[in-house]
């Protein structure tokens, strides 16, 4: 990573340089929410599963299912469980939200200043390796604003 940053000092300025480290650390901000918001999605699913699993196994009759789960610690701790589970997901992918937000708000910054960015000619053709290097290296589209 070091080299690749040392690589941007001959097509890009100090200031660039810096636009574009925020920039992956944005797109890996929203990378991590959205990967915790995955885990905790399927964390609720498997403890919503495991209890409806316990309740079909251990409920004597289809009409005291509720009364079951009322009578024993054992079932309110999956439900509290699955409904921990469930806002933390809701938690995390409301930060993945804001942290999308964030990293195409910026994205879409670079973009429209590129010809400020890279004013002269020919540090218009160095845009474009800068474009490629962000591309292959941290899947970060800089060519269109569309996410």
């Amino acid at each position: 990573m070091k080299t690749l940053w040392s690589q941007m000092d001959q097509f890009t300025d100090a200031p660039t340089k810096q636009m574009l480290q925020a920039l992956v650390k944005r797109k890996q901000k929203f990378e991590n929410y959205a990967t915790q918001c995955r885990r905790w999605r399927w964390t609720s699913l498997i403890c919503l599963g495991l209890l409806c699993i316990m309740i079909m196994i251990k409920s004597p009759a289809p009409q005291l299912v509720l009364q079951e789960m009322l009578s024993h610690t054992f079932y309110l701790f999956w439900m509290m469980a699955t409904a921990f589970a469930y806002c933390t997901s809701y938690y995390f992918k409301k930060k993945e939200e804001k942290a999308e937000g964030d990293f195409h708000k910026l994205r879409c910054e670079i973009i429209q200043k590129s010809t400020d960015l890279w004013p002269q000619p020919d540090k218009w053709k160095a845009r474009e390796s800068v474009f490629q290097m962000m591309k292959h290296q941290y899947d970060i589209n800089l060519y269109f604003e569309s996410k």
